[in-house]
């Protein structure tokens, strides 16, 4: 009977274990701030909370480097400290010539990672795995010397639910 429980736990855990969904890196959609940090190994830590449009980034990853590039991680919450998205964004912000090497760089990396994109265009690239959309987009104003290029992570309920409303 021990055996059964037991081999029953170790058939079922992974599924269990990934009914939250992967996000990026080491975490999992749902997550809370402190599990984060904890699931990022001393590379993330707390920070005063930032507003985005999706919710709050609480933990910050500075200076992660990508191909001889620096970008900044920040993990953001909803309104019950739930992790809902990752998104990265290159530290650079002023030259767009920087900032399409850095998109195409971030393209090969990305595709050799989830394989051939489900979209594609000059400006937005996006790959799906079983729980997770991952979003890179380039944005260049020379209007203003601005320009950016940012890796979004997440869940696929949440471009269901947007689709949704279409």
């Amino acid at each position: 009977m021990k055996k059964l429980i037991l081999l029953l736990a170790l058939v079922l855990f992974p599924v269990i274990a990934l009914a939250k969904g992967l996000g990026y890196s080491n975490t999992q959609w749902g997550m809370n701030p402190e599990q984060v940090v904890k699931a990022e190994k001393g590379k993330a830590q707390i920070i005063k909370p930032k507003k985005y449009d999706s919710g709050l980034s609480k933990v910050q990853i500075e200076d992660l480097e990508i191909d001889k590039s620096k970008y900044t991680v920040n993990f953001i919450f909803d309104n019950s400290d739930h992790l809902i998205e990752t998104i990265i964004t290159s530290n650079e912000k002023e030259s767009a010539g920087i900032i399409n090497l850095q998109f195409a760089s971030l393209n090969k990396l990305l595709s050799q990672k989830y394989g051939k994109p489900q979209f594609s265009d000059e400006k937005t690239v996006t790959w799906k795995t079983n729980s997770t959309t991952i979003e890179l987009s380039r944005i260049a104003i020379a209007s203003i010397s601005f320009a950016q290029v940012s890796v979004s992570y997440y869940p696929n309920s949440k471009a269901s639910a947007d689709a949704s409303k279409l």
